[in-house]
């Protein structure tokens, strides 16, 4: 059995800044209410929406990945918060061109989380946390609604 002792103040920057995650996850809450009552009406907005949001998680994921002292996933971060940069640029600057591919759009950037989530599942589980299953589950469900949304647009258009 290895040792599991961790010296916290590796972890600092991620402790001190908690704060970040909640206000992001609650900026993604209320806008996913706003679209889940006026569907029809905020599909373009839909679009320049979820391109802001996705620019505030990629932004701060590669404030994360560079402000990290811990180099194991740090690259992934990284990369991970550029490609969310990007499709959020895209999203953004294009609403128009979006709306018959939005749902592949979300597809693949909803795999592209499930996927860094059963990841950052693994790693929790190797540095001993008792709770990684509830991320290796939530990544294991996105997954499953990204290939949803990807084999079926249009019921995917529904969830999305």
């Amino acid at each position: 059995m290895e040792n599991t002792d961790y010296d916290v103040t590796r972890y600092r920057t991620h402790i001190t800044r908690w704060w970040l995650a909640i206000l992001l996850g609650l900026f993604f809450f209320i806008m996913g209410i706003v679209v889940f009552f006026k569907p029809g009406d905020s599909y373009m907005a839909l679009s320049v929406i979820f391109g802001i949001m996705v620019i505030l998680s990629g932004i701060y994921e590669i404030y994360l990945g560079s402000n990290s002292r811990i180099q194991s996933g740090r690259g992934w971060l990284i990369a991970a918060g550029i490609v969310e940069v990007l499709l959020g640029i895209l999203l953004w600057s294009i609403p128009a061109m979006l709306f018959s591919v939005l749902p592949f759009v979300l597809g693949f950037w909803l795999m592209f989380r499930g996927f860094s989530s059963t990841g950052y599942s693994i790693d929790l589980k190797r540095y001993g946390t008792r709770d990684w299953g509830w991320y290796m589950a939530f990544g294991i469900l996105a997954i499953i609604c990204s290939l949803l949304i990807l084999w079926q647009p249009a019921i995917g258009a529904l969830y999305a």
